[in-house]
């Protein structure tokens, strides 16, 4: 439980940090903010979010943040096919879900997309792919590396469900700082429970293969399909056959839902061969830890 506060305070004081921030660009009339998707605003936030996770980690946890990195570094072959890995299968997945509902014709390629695309399109969208691994690597240091193994007190089955279920939870909330209330309207629900089913997925692809890279490498694979469709408009998604409320971010669709739980069923099946393959730390709770 003393860990539980102890994210609750650390949560308490990061918020209280931002809106200091958040408050000075206004004041300063930057024209940044936090609440930006990228550039100055999104950096920021990023930094100083893993500035705080770092200090916890270190004076609160009782660890040292950068001896993380070490066995990673040790074991770089292994790491580099874990991240490498799934990306690839990640994004395979993704490439037979867009044939499969263009069978069902709930996706079509755009005419519109296809005239638009220019050599500026492309610069711009190998430019975000090379982002997103930049942004999984981040989010997956700060939700599933410093969060969720902090809350796993020990081995047990139930310190691991518990973890998983308040990273993710956690990890969904903090989606939309602007108007975090707004979730618990109809309309954007939908996305509280993708994006905490996204997190469970995070989740249990790191304690099943006991690789951090493994994970950032399944969640840059989803990220960089949603940059690339995003960039160059090459597909119409038709958001009634995907069960979506007049919005094309699949996050929101109960189809997508039920394939990423399938995935995460199935790396947990294959937990003892994908850990055989890419394991790097044999023991994710961090019973050595005060609290």
């Amino acid at each position: 439980m003393q860990r539980y506060i102890n994210i609750g305070l650390f949560g308490i004081a990061l918020v209280l940090l931002l809106w200091l921030i958040e408050t000075a660009f206004q004041a300063s009339q930057s024209g940044f903010s936090i609440y930006d998707t990228k550039g100055a605003g999104q950096i920021t936030l990023l930094a100083t979010t893993l500035i705080m996770v770092t200090t916890f980690s270190r004076f609160v946890a009782g660890s040292e943040p950068f001896g993380f990195f070490v066995p990673y570094f040790a074991n770089w072959k292994r790491s580099l096919a874990g991240l490498g890995q799934f990306y690839l299968v990640t994004t395979l997945v993704i490439v037979l879900g867009y044939i499969w509902f263009a069978a069902q014709g709930a996706v079509s390629i755009s005419e519109q997309g296809v005239t638009n695309l220019s050599l500026k399109i492309a610069e711009r969208t190998i430019i975000g792919l090379l982002v997103v691994v930049v942004l999984a690597l981040t989010e997956e240091l700060i939700f599933r590396v410093f969060l969720m193994r902090y809350l796993m007190w020990n081995n047990s089955r139930f310190a691991a469900v518990t973890a998983v279920i308040s990273a993710s939870l956690i990890f969904a909330f903090l989606h939309n700082l602007s108007d975090p209330m707004a979730w618990f309207t109809a309309a954007q629900f939908p996305l509280f429970i993708g994006l905490f089913i996204l997190g469970s997925l995070l989740c249990v692809t790191y304690i099943s293969t006991g690789s951090i890279t493994c994970a950032i490498g399944l969640h840059a694979g989803f990220l960089g399909s949603k940059v690339f469709l995003r960039k160059t408009q090459l597909l119409a998604v038709d958001s009634q056959m995907l069960m979506l409320q007049d919005n094309s971010d699949l996050r929101m669709s109960p189809i997508v839902w039920v394939l990423w739980i399938a995935m995460g069923m199935t790396i947990y099946m294959l937990r003892h061969r994908l850990r055989a393959r890419f394991e790097i730390e044999t023991d994710l709770s961090v019973t050595r830890l005060p609290v």
